[in-house]
Order: structure tokens, then sequence, then C-alpha cells
């Protein structure tokens, strides 16, 4: 688990934003500008396969299994933030990871430093606005961002220079200083050290997908329009409403492997990434790279171990969604 804190006061140290990525993210975004907003924003990660969703019986997190005749890939889902320590029952992966031709790490969040100082409160200038924010938004949303304000001792008009987006990212993401502090899943480094231990007799080849830039995204929400400014508002102040204890709880859940909470517990700042539509695609991407590396896997006989976000998995025309609509044969939870 890591845990990247950064404190705004002081900082000298300057970011100069742009680049490629940036600019296509721009260019795509600015669709916003064209066409009529619709004030119910798809959200790409939104309906679930019901059947899919079942709680594990073996010890540990839940497993799904993709087989093709004399080959299966076992698949773990897992969440995609979880609090800094965490303890779970780690034999079926263990014996699982033995003599597995391949641990498959699917897409996972990646926070760069320079780009998170550009997001500071007074560095993200594409975020800035020039009517003050409070000013633009719905009364009950007003509300609830002066609550959280007043709760950390910060003034009602700390944000009124920042968009609602920029907003909700750094009340979701702040814990109640002036740093910005982002928490990422790091079971993968787990999985890969054990894949890699003496404790495994047959160590198999790890294949880790290219995972996607979380701050990067961030910023293509600087040009969204109102409604879904507010919707990312909304989706990082429910994140700090709920706290640290629903992500520790929710983690606690996953690892007794109770997938129907998991999946039922408030997505936060995650729900706003995956209502904007480049956002999306970066996911789809992510979903993409994690299907073509199970089917490969699937040609070579014997077994294989696939560690994937959890919702990524489960969405209708998710990983495990897709894999079925190909042929093979999805197998829920025993």
């Amino acid at each position: 688990m890591i845990l990247t804190r950064f404190a705004a006061a002081g900082l000298a140290l300057s970011l100069m934003c742009g680049g490629s990525a940036l600019a296509q993210a721009k260019n795509e975004v600015s669709i916003y500008q064209s066409k009529p907003v619709d004030l119910t924003p798809v959200d790409s990660q939104a309906n679930l396969v019901e059947e899919l969703i079942v709680n594990a019986r073996l010890p540990g997190p839940a497993w799904w299994k993709v087989t093709d005749g004399d080959t299966t890939v076992y698949v773990m889902g897992i969440p995609a933030f979880t609090p800094d320590k965490l303890d779970f029952d780690d034999s079926v992966l263990r014996r699982r990871l033995n003599g597995a031709n391949v641990l498959i790490i699917g897409q996972q969040p990646e926070v760069r430093i320079l780009s998170l100082l550009a997001l500071i409160p007074g560095r993200g200038k594409q975020f800035m606005t020039g009517q003050p924010m409070r000013e633009t938004l719905p009364p009950d949303l007003r509300a609830r961002l002066e609550k959280q304000l007043k709760a950390r001792g910060k003034r009602a008009d700390e944000f009124d220079k920042f968009k609602p987006a920029l907003a909700g990212f750094i009340v979701a993401n702040s814990r109640g200083g002036d740093g910005v502090s982002i928490t990422v899943g790091k079971f993968t480094d787990r999985f890969r050290d054990l894949a890699k231990s003496k404790d495994i007799a047959v160590q198999p080849r790890v294949k880790k997908l290219d995972d996607y830039d979380l701050i990067g995204m961030v910023k293509s929400l600087a040009e969204a329009p109102q409604p879904l400014q507010e919707l990312c508002l909304d989706a990082g102040l429910k994140q700090a409403e709920n706290g640290l204890a629903t992500v520790r709880e929710t983690a606690e859940q996953w690892a007794e492997g109770q997938v129907r909470e998991v999946v039922s517990a408030e997505r936060g700042y995650q729900r706003c990434l995956a209502s904007t539509p480049w956002i999306a695609r970066q996911f789809k991407d992510g979903q993409d790279d994690a299907v073509g590396a199970i089917t490969s896997a699937l040609k070579k006989p014997g077994k294989s171990v696939a560690v994937i976000e959890l919702r990524s998995l489960l969405t209708q025309g998710g990983v495990l969604d897709r894999l079925r609509a190909k042929g093979f044969t999805v197998t829920a939870p025993e």
C-alpha cells in the first residue's frame, strides 16, 4: 500500500503542464462544448452482471474461473482503493500460483508526483474559474461543501476559485490538513512478490498490464460541463462523508469474499471518473488488455492466475462478460 502526502504550503517546485496526452484529453472532452449536455451522465461502470455477483465459500477473497478445454484461468477481483494495512487468507492464492503458467496483473491507478503538484490549490490553472464556484452550485450541494470545509477548519470560500470537479478531488483526497493524499491499492505488489517467493515451488511468469494515469484523468475534467462538474463534487463529498472507515470496512468484506457487499459500497470519486467519456475509454482500454491477456493464457494447457480490478471484472461489457461472449466458460465463485 502506498500513501503519498504532499503539503501545499511552502512548495517551490513548479510544473510545466501540457504534453500530447493532455492535449488529446482536452480535444476529446471539448465535445461537451458542441453538444447538448445530458443532465444524467452515463456511468460506464454502473451496471453489473448480476449472476456473477456471488459471495465466496472458499477462504479469502472471491475467485472466478474462465475455462476452455484443458485450460483454466483463475481470476481474483480486487478493490481499486484499500487502507494501509489489510490481512487476508492467501492459502487459495498460493495454491493456484504454484505451477501456474502466468500471473496476469491488471490495470491499476498510477499517480505521478509532478502531476499531483499541478493539482494542488494554486497550481491547477486549468481548473480556475472567474465566478465564485459556490454561487454556481445547487443549494444542497453548496451546503454539503461548506459543512465539509467547516469540519476541516477551512473558510467557506476556500475553493471559490476552483471548478467543482477539482474541489471534489481535493475534498475526497485530503485528510484534514493542507496536503493532498492519494491512497492506491498495492495488493498487486504482494501478489508479484508471492509469485516470485521461495514458497512457490513452480513459479509463474508475471505479466503486468499498463496502468492508467489517475491525475491525467482528473485533468481531463477541466473542460467538463457544469452537470458533470457537480457530479464530481458530489462524488468527492460522498467519499469524504463516508471516510476511511468505509474503505476499510469494504476491504475487510473483500478479504472475506463478500462480493455483494463490496460492489454495493459507495464508490466516491471513482464514480465521477467512470461517468466521463474520455476516462471511461481508458478503463475500457484496460479491459481490452485484460481480455487479450486472459485469452492468450487460455491457449496454453494448464492453469494461470489473473488479478483484475473488481468492478472492471463484473461490469456489463467488462472482462468476464466479454470472455463469456467469446465462448469461454465463466464460473462464479464456489
